[in-house]
C-alpha cells in the first residue's frame, strides 16, 4: 500500500474527517494531521492464482497482498498488475467505467477489502467520510445509484458517516480555494472523465464521459495485439507525450489515442456548456484544473492546452493547471468537504 504526505510540519494528532476517492484504477484515502495531509492508496485490481499451500507460502514470504477465498487465491493491488504482465493475462477490475462492474462476480468483496485497508477505522463512531461518485455519463447508459449506495453501506459498516461528493467538484475543492472554489475541475481517470464547472463552490454544469484511460489502453491493445494490462503498465511507467525521436509503435499509438481522447472530452465540454441554461456569464477567465491518472504522462498539460485553445468554449478560459499529485486530488477535495462538515459539529 502506498502512502505519501503533503508538504508541511508533521503533527501527531489526526484531525477528524476523511476523504475517499473510489476510482476505477486506484482507491485513495486522504486524512489530515495538523498541517500535513497524508494519502494511502491501493490499486483497484486483482489477479487470481491457482491455490496451493506452496503458492500461499511464497506469497506470504514475498509480502504480496493477497486474500484467500475458498479454494482461490487473489493477489490484490499493485502486485496484481505485475502478476498479470508476467503471465500475459488481463488484471481483473472490480470497477468498470467508474462504477462496480456488473460482470465481475468478485467485485463487491474485493472493493470492500481495498476500501477497508485504505481508509482504516474511524477515530470515533460517526466520523464523516466523503467519498467520490461519478457524474452522469452523457455518452452511455450508466446507472450510478447502485454503486453509490453500496459504497455508502460499506463505509457505514466500518463506523463512518458517509457522504457522497461529485468527483469533478472534489477537484475544485482540492485546488481552487484561492479562487473561491470557482473554476473547472477535470478528473481524467481510468473509467471516466468527470468535469464540473463550479461557481463559489456550487456545481453549475457537470457531466462525465466513458472514454478515459481504460479506453486508451483497450484501443492501443487491439491495434498492437497486446493485453490492455501491458499497455497500462507502459503508459504509467515510461510513456512521454513530448518524445519525438525513437518512438515505438506502442508509444505512437498511445499518442494518437491521447489526442483522440482530448478532442472527445473538449467536444463534449463545448456541447454541454452551450446546451446548459445554467452556464454562468462570467467575465473573469476560469481556471481549468487537470487531475487523475490519465493526466500524468509527461507533456499532457501542454498537449491538452494546445487543443483547448483551438476549441471555442462559451466561457472564458484562463490558466490550465496540472495538479502536483494527480492521483490524490479527488481524495484531497473530499477531505476538504469532510473537514468542513466536522468543523460545524
Amino acid at each position: 500500500m502506498a502512502e505519501q504526505k503533503a508538504k508541511g510540519k508533521k503533527q501527531a494528532a489526526r484531525q477528524k474527517g476523511k476523504g475517499l476517492d473510489v476510482g476505477t484504477a486506484f482507491i485513495v484515502c486522504a486524512e489530515q494531521k495538523g498541517d500535513v495531509v497524508s494519502f494511502r492508496s491501493q490499486r483497484d485490481g486483482f489477479f487470481d492464482v491457482e491455490y496451493g499451500e506452496f503458492a500461499r507460502e511464497m506469497l506470504t514470504r514475498a509480502g504480496v497482498n493477497y486474500i484467500q477465498k475458498g479454494d482461490s487465491l487473489y493477489v490484490v493491488g499493485n502486485e496484481a498488475l505485475e502478476f498479470a504482465n508476467v503471465f500475459n493475462r488481463e488484471m481483473r477490475r472490480p470497477l468498470r467505467s467508474g462504477v462496480l462492474s456488473p460482470t465481475e462476480r468478485e467485485a463487491l468483496p474485493m472493493v470492500e477489502l481495498v476500501i477497508q485497508r485504505v481508509i482504516g477505522e474511524p477515530s470515533e463512531p460517526g466520523e464523516i467520510a466523503y467519498f467520490s461518485v461519478p457524474d452522469r455519463p452523457v455518452d452511455a447508459e450508466l446507472d450510478t445509484v447502485y454503486h453509490e449506495k453500496i459504497v455508502q453501506e460499506m463505509l457505514s459498516k466500518l463506523g463512518y458517516e458517509p457522504k457522497p461528493i461529485n468527483e469533478g467538484l472534489a477537484v475544485v475543492f482540492s485546488e481552487l480555494a484561492d479562487e473561491n472554489f470557482t473554476g473547472i475541475g477535470l478528473s481524467l481517470g481510468s473509467g471516466l472523465v468527470n468535469m464540473c464547472l463550479s461557481f463559489m463552490s456550487v456545481p453549475v454544469v457537470s457531466f462525465s464521459v466513458t472514454r478515459a484511460g481504460d479506453w486508451i489502453d483497450h484501443q492501443v491493445a487491439m491495434a498492437m495485439a497486446e493485453t490492455a494490462t501491458r499497455i497500462c503498465a507502459i503508459k504509467e511507467s515510461t510513456f512521454d507525450l513530448t518524445k519525438t525521436e525513437g518512438v515505438s509503435r506502442i508509444e505512437k499509438a498511445l499518442s494518437i489515442y491521447y489526442d483522440a481522447l482530448i478532442d472527445y472530452v473538449l467536444a463534449h465540454m463545448k456541447r454541454e456548456l452551450e446546451a446548459s441554461e445554467r452556464t454562468p456569464r462570467v467575465q473573469k477567465p476560469l481556471t481549468i484544473i487537470l487531475s487523475g491518472g490519465s493526466a500524468m504522462p509527461k507533456g499532457f498539460q501542454p498537449r491538452f492546452e494546445e487543443r483547448l485553445r483551438a476549441t471555442s468554449l462559451p466561457v472564458p478560459i484562463g490558466e490550465v493547471r496540472l495538479v502536483a499529485q494527480p492521483l490524490y486530488s479527488v481524495a484531497k477535495g473530499a477531505l476538504v468537504a469532510a473537514r468542513a462538515d466536522e468543523s460545524k459539529r
